[in-house]
């Protein structure tokens, strides 16, 4: 009896796991325009994301890569790091997502290369990315 409670206890925990990773994919977009949004100062209606692909990031979170283009012709890259599914159940639902790191694609731009200010850090501002 006490074999059967475990089994079904963990089959609910892992549902429950599953349940949460396929909410968060759900809403990413929104989510992740709004964080776009903010790292390249135009508003969400300004640009439109033409691509999106999975990177690699690190245990307990989901990578996304965007490719950006803006109604003024400017092209950026973005990155985003949200809890994956497990890392929200092994940190309790305390991690938290990333804001957009962009970096500049324009071809002819004069900061072509360069990570958005709003996400900058010292390696980054050392590295002369930003």
């Amino acid at each position: 009896m006490a074999q059967k409670l475990l089994t079904v206890t963990l089959l609910l925990m892992l549902s429950g796991c599953a349940t949460t990773a396929n909410k968060t994919t759900a809403q990413g977009s929104d989510k992740a325009e709004s964080k776009i949004s903010m790292a390249i100062g135009r508003e969400i209606g300004n640009f439109k994301i033409t691509n999106a692909q999975a990177v690699e990031a690190p245990a307990g979170y989901n990578g996304m890569q965007y490719t950006v283009k803006t109604n003024d012709g400017a092209t950026f890259k973005c990155e985003i790091l949200e809890p994956s599914g497990f890392g929200k159940v092994a940190t309790w639902g305390m991690a938290s997502g990333a804001d957009a790191m962009c970096t500049d694609f324009t071809k002819g731009s004069s900061d072509i290369g360069k990570t958005n200010n709003a996400s900058c850090n010292a390696l980054l501002k050392a590295a002369g990315k930003c």
